[in-house]
Parts: structure tokens; sequence; C-alpha cells
């Protein structure tokens, strides 16, 4: 396959648009969204405004490109791992262990879509769900294979595989938010391990 080679011009546009996202991200996390206007990230990014609106239509559609982008990066985190030609335990074990990597790298991009002042921006801004559950869809479809493999092959016991994706996913999401709401009281590796313990003493085939 030919790598695609960026021009110097693309090169600059794409490294911008980044400094944009990067400068937003920190506002939006500090002031609250509703609190930061488009003048506001303009004038932190040393951009003018109208370079913003080449980029972003809307304020809304630079937080859709914000948390899309969180999406993208942790599906490129958990989908090779998945994909991995390992036995099913130690890919779930490698699973669950990336989910501390995905809190230290974007915790704020994750607290940012938590954010209870950004609920009403979540139903009248763009469609920033769809994407974000195009990905975890894609995510589950990829976990659920490894239970159905590992079933298979005797290394978990015979139980629905979408009910233990399920369950393992609903796990690992409210331990990352309660880790980011609260950080000074949970301890991401004592979590991670308890997680990997309760949940292979539940499946795993004795």
């Amino acid at each position: 396959m030919t790598k695609t080679v960026l021009s110097r011009k693309e090169r600059e546009k794409l490294q911008h648009k980044e400094e944009i996202l990067a400068t937003a991200l920190k506002l939006f996390s500090d002031k609250g969204f509703h609190n930061v206007s488009m003048q506001d990230i303009a004038e932190q990014s040393e951009f003018s405004v109208g370079t913003l609106y080449k980029f972003f239509e809307s304020k809304e559609t630079l937080f859709a490109e914000l948390i899309g982008s969180c999406a993208r990066r942790v599906s490129d985190i958990l989908i090779p791992i998945l994909d991995e030609k390992i036995d099913e335990k130690r890919k779930i074990t490698s699973y669950i262990e990336a989910h501390k990597r995905i809190i230290e790298e974007y915790a704020s991009s994750i607290r940012l879509y938590l954010s209870q002042n950004l609920q009403s921006v979540l139903t009248l801004g763009p469609d920033v769900e769809p994407e974000t559950d195009a990905v975890r869809g894609a995510i589950r479809q990829k976990l659920s294979d490894v239970f159905k493999s590992g079933m298979r092959n005797s290394i978990f016991k015979s139980v629905d595989p979408w009910i233990t994706t399920l369950s393992l996913s609903a796990i690992l999401e409210s331990f990352i938010f309660s880790v980011i709401k609260s950080p000074e009281k949970i301890s991401i590796d004592d979590g991670i391990s308890r997680i990997k313990e309760l949940f292979f003493e539940g499946i795993l085939k004795l």
C-alpha cells in the first residue's frame, strides 16, 4: 500500500488544527463549554477567529471533533489488543490493563464529555453520539468475538458472550468515570487489579 505523503502546507494545516483542538480542550476543561467563546479559543491559540472558522463551522462542531478524536484514539489502543494473535485470557487481561493508559492519556477529554454543563450540547449540537457510539460498538463486537472464541476453546465458561461483553464494559466505564471524578480516592493500579481478579473469577472455566 502506498503511503500518502502530505505537503508542507498540508502538514502545517494539520498542526494548526491540532493546536486549536488542544487549546479548546484546556479552555473547556478549565472554564466549561458555555463559558468559552470562539474568540477566547482564537486568542489563546494565537490564531484569528476567521482561521478557527475555516476549520470548524461552530463551537459545537469543534466540541464534536474533540470527542470524536478521543473515541478514535481509544479505539486505536483497544482494537489491536483484541486482534492480537494470543490466547483469549491474555487478550482480556491486556484489554483491561490498557484502560490505565486511557485514563492517563485522555482524562481531560473524558472529563469534558462527562461534564454536566455539556449535556445540552450533546442533544442540541451536532451529532457527537453517533461517532462515539460507532466506536464503542466496534470495540464491543471485537470483545464479544474474543469471548466467543474463549468459550469455544474452553477457556471461559459457556455464557452469553454479549452479556459478558456488556458486563465488562460497564465495569470498566464506571471505573474510568469514578477515577476521573475522584482521582484522590481511587488507585488506578489497585482498581485494575481488582477488576481482573473479580472478572476472571466469574468467567474462567475451572
